[in-house]
């Protein structure tokens, strides 16, 4: 098949699929997480305040490093509320738990720092 015929399919696909991907409209939990806390994060729980259990590692197979962040998404979880806890386990053994129930509806993205976390507002 020649390059000519071959670049319009390409395209087409590729408006297709970043098409399908405008069309899903954000959880309004959905939030940035940035890890300052000094160290790698190897685990990161996310569980509504009023929950008991951490529930599945939302990183999977992935780290996250100090100074990075990451999106967490809701959609198509269990979870519901806008009320969040959270744990980090880190690549040392570690970990850190931010229990004081952050509302992720309100928040832009969540700094972790050792210990601490804070939220930034939405514009």
């Amino acid at each position: 098949m020649s390059p000519r015929r071959v670049l319009p399919a390409v395209l087409v696909l590729l408006v297709g699929v970043a098409g399908s991907a405008k069309s899903r409209l954000p959880d309004q939990r959905d939030f940035w997480a940035l890890n300052n806390t000094g160290k790698e994060v190897r685990e990161f729980y996310v569980s509504p305040h009023d929950n008991t259990q951490w529930g599945s590692d939302v990183l999977g197979r992935n780290t996250l490093p100090n100074g990075m962040g990451t999106i967490i998404t809701f959609s198509g979880k269990v979870q519901t509320g806008c009320v969040m806890d959270f744990k980090l386990v880190f690549t040392d053994d570690t970990n850190d738990t931010y229990t004081n129930g952050r509302n992720v509806c309100n928040l832009e993205a969540i700094v972790f720092t050792s210990g601490e976390s804070y939220g930034l507002t939405r514009p």
